[in-house]
This record gives structure tokens, sequence and C-alpha cells, in this order.
């Protein structure tokens, strides 16, 4: 699941997208909130100041002993009225605006009876206000209202209940007498807490969704791409690949086909050119060595014959290096410990000292004939300094490991890197009996390479070559 998240495309994608989404519904819920808020606080003010206006215009218009049940009809569960022959300070007043919001309406009010209320808050019998926390503590003072600000033609007193998320309001009757209204309506339990994470919810599936295709989308051909190139890398043959996706990848996908032919044609064209040389140098040393026959002085002759003889192998040995090159066989599934043990079996039925270790199965894609030559090549130069060829398979980690070691005494480290350069060899004799022309390491490590992988040496009882492969071919 770590892999996913933090490796994916798809899964990097979904995280930065839902990251977006959050923060997008973060940064809109900080700026419109306020706004939100204002717009619904005046939307309620005009409402409140509106139902009050109007309530005052039914107790002018009506007889005293009327008054209660206009009060009592007027009010609701947020909304309470009552009347005081004058207002009195903000804090007293929220006092008594308490007392009334706490307490339900009763079925039936006297024209007095909201003159009697006391400037404690009596215990809650209100089911909606019953858990909110209304307190008459705040600081709010009142303000005036001018006469055109509202509905009704006269001035009054407003009072700004921002805790309570309401108003309050002192206006003159023309008896005299002051109506007292206020509105509270606290949020107990934001209504659309709900709502907003179902449509968080919603928005984060359909933008996984999404981002998951548009992964697929993209990722599928840099996929092809990836394998390609590790294929080409281990010196297979690739057919070119779909050319398809977004513009970029596309261009990548063409990109990668041009660099192929390329390096295809880089390489046929230095195989053709090193098969032609070592084609043309047959012609001039036949001729040399025709004219060598004549030489009266046998000990000259013989030295330019085996100087020639020696010219015609290395023209060989570099004219099937460049033939094999030129002849790429086809890459397929073997079993490696297999492979070994018959190669081993086969130099040892030709009465060389080469035991094999056996060891795990292990099925690996290769050229076979390749890898047999490269491995073959050790063996017979730990045949030929060491006496005897000792083969391991192993696995280790990622890597697979063919070791090839000798009972011989091992050549000095500072040459360890030189005696793969082509024609090198540290045999002095220069003698075919003794020692190759000086391809076979070169050999060997071209073809590993071109797996993927590596030759080292290294001094122990005698000298060890160690084959590194990547197991990614297993």
């Amino acid at each position: 699941m770590k892999k996913l998240w933090t490796r994916s495309l798809a899964g990097q994608m979904v995280a930065l997208l839902l990251l977006a989404l959050v923060l997008s519904h973060v940064v809109g819920f900080v700026i419109y909130r306020d706004e939100r808020t204002q717009l619904l606080r005046g939307a309620l003010k005009e409402e409140f100041l509106a139902r009050t206006a109007a309530v005052t215009r039914l107790l002018d218009a009506t007889p005293a002993d009327l008054h209660g049940e206009i009060l009592r009809a007027g009010g609701s569960a947020i909304t309470r009225y009552w009347l005081a022959p004058t207002p009195v300070e903000s804090q007293a007043w929220q006092g008594q605006a308490l007392s009334h919001l706490l307490q339900v309406l009763p079925a039936r009010l006297r024209a007095d009876q909201p003159a009697m209320l006391t400037d404690s808050p009596q215990p809650a019998t209100n089911p909606y206000l019953a858990g909110s926390k209304l307190h008459p503590m705040s600081s709010a003072s009142w303000e005036v209202l001018p006469a055109g600000a509202w509905p009704l033609g006269r001035e009054a007193k407003l009072l700004q209940l921002n805790d309570w998320n309401g108003f309050g309001l002192a206006v003159p009757l023309s008896n005299g007498v002051w109506l007292n209204a206020v509105y509270a309506k606290p949020v107990l339990v934001p209504g659309s807490t709900y709502q907003t994470f179902i449509s968080l919810g919603i928005a984060a599936l359909a933008i996984s969704f999404i981002a998951i295709l548009m992964a697929r989308w993209i990722a599928r051909p840099l996929k092809d791409i990836a394998v390609a190139a590790e294929r080409v890398g281990l010196g297979e043959e690739v057919a070119p690949i779909p050319e398809c996706g977004p513009g970029d990848v596309r261009g990548t996908a063409e990109a990668f086909n041009r660099m192929q032919t390329r390096l295809r044609r880089f390489i046929e064209d230095r195989t053709r050119m090193l098969a032609a040389i070592g084609h043309d140098l047959r012609t001039p040393i036949t001729s040399m060595r025709l004219r060598a026959e004549f030489i009266g002085d046998e000990d000259t002759k013989k030295k330019m014959i085996a100087t020639l003889d020696e010219m015609q192998a290395m023209t060989e040995a570099t004219l099937a290096f460049a033939r094999d090159d030129a002849q790429r066989e086809e890459t397929r599934n073997v079993d490696l410990s297999a492979l070994l043990e018959s190669l081993c079996a086969d130099l040892a039925d030709l009465g060389w000292d080469v035991t094999f270790r056996n060891g795990e199965k292990i099925p690996y894609r290769c050229r076979p004939d390749s890898l047999r030559r490269a491995v073959r090549n050790l063996i017979e130069n730990a045949v030929r300094y060491g006496e005897r060829a000792r083969v391991t398979l192993t696995t280790k980690n990622d890597m697979i490991e063919i070791m090839v070691e000798d009972d011989g005494k091992g050549i000095p480290e500072q040459e360890f890197e030189r005696v793969f350069q082509p024609f090198v060899r540290l045999e002095d004799s220069r003698n075919r009996e003794t020692g190759g022309v000086g391809l076979g390491l070169s050999i060997a490590r071209s073809i590993v390479r071109a797996h993927g992988g590596d030759i080292a040496l290294f001094n122990g009882s005698g000298l060890h070559a160690v084959i590194t492969l990547p197991r990614s071919g297993a």
C-alpha cells in the first residue's frame, strides 16, 4: 500500500487531486463563510424588523386588554415579545429576554403579564433552546435605529446579539409603553455538516476514479517504453513500440524508436566494417606466406611463418567475433543450471578437469549459445592457466552469479581490467599452444554485458572470475 501511494503514478495523482480538493474546500469555506454569514444575518434582520413592525402596528390599533394575546400569537420558538414601561440597560434587558426565550409560550397571557418579569433567567423549558448556550453576558449596547431604516416610521433601539445569533429591539407604542422583541437562533449542530461530508466524499470518489483512468492512460505507454528499454539493454531485438498516449508520452515513444533504429544501424555498420577489415587482411597475409616459403634462411623462414600464422589466427578470431555479433540469436527461456551442467559435462568428456556444483533450477531469459560461449571462454582460461576449473551457480538478492575458479597463481590486481582488452595476453611466449590470441575475455565480457551483467576478477586460492547477471531476466 505504501508503494502504491508513494511510487505509482495513479497513487500520486489521486493523492495530489484529493489534497487539491480538500484545500479548495477549506479556502472556499474561509472565503465565503463571512460573506454567507453576513448575507444570512442581513436577511434574518430584515424579517425580524418587518415582523416587529407588524406587531407594533397591531398593538397600536387594538385595545390594551388584547395585547397579551397579540404578544403570545406573535411569538414563536425563537422570538418573544413583551411590554415594559421603559427600556432598561442592555445587560438587564438581555436577562429579561433570556427568561422569555427559555420559557414555553403559555396558552393565554394577560395584558399586564409581560411587565411582571424578574431579571434572573428561569430554568429552561423551551425544548428548542434547551441545549443552547444562551447567556446574558454580551457586552453589546443599544443602537439608535432611525425611522427610515426599518418598515415602521418611528425611531427605535436595536441590540446586536451576535453571541445569540439574533437581535433585540425596543419600540415605543403610541400609549407610551415600550414593546420589547428578541430573536435568537443559536446554531446547535450545523445542518450542512453531513451534506458537506457526503458531497466531499462523492467528489473524492469521482476524482479518484478519473485520476486512476488518467494515470493508466499515461502509465501504460511509459511501461511499454520501460520494458522495451530493458530488453534493448539486454541486447534483444525489440519491435517498435506503439506511439500512443498524450503528446509528451507519444513524443518519448517516437524518440525511443528513433534511438533504437540508430543504435541498430550503428552496430551493423561497426560489425560490417570489422568483418571487412578482417576479410581484407586475408589476402596480404596469404601473399606474405607464399613469399615466406621462398626465403632461404630456415630460421628466418620459420619465424616469419609463425608470425603470419599468428596474424592469421587473430584475423580468423576477429572474423568469428564479427560474424557472431552480426548474427544475433533469438532470446529464449532456458534452465541456466542445466545449461552450465551440460557445458561442463561436454568439456569433461574432452579430458578437461572441469566440475560443476549443481545449484537450484533457475529459469533465465537469454541468448543461450552466446552465454555458453562466454562461460566456455572463462573455463578454457581456467584450465589452461590454472590446471582445473570449478563452476558454481548461486543467486544473491536480485543478481545471479556464475563463478569460475582455478588453482593457478592468479594475476596482478592492476592487470584485472587490461586483460579484457582485445588481443591482450599476459602470457609472454605468444605461443598459440599455451595461449590464444587474446580475444577470449573480451568476447566473454561483451556477451555478458549484452545480457545486462558484467564480469569481475579477483584472486583467491587461484583466479576467480565471477559473472553477475540481473535477476530481472529470470
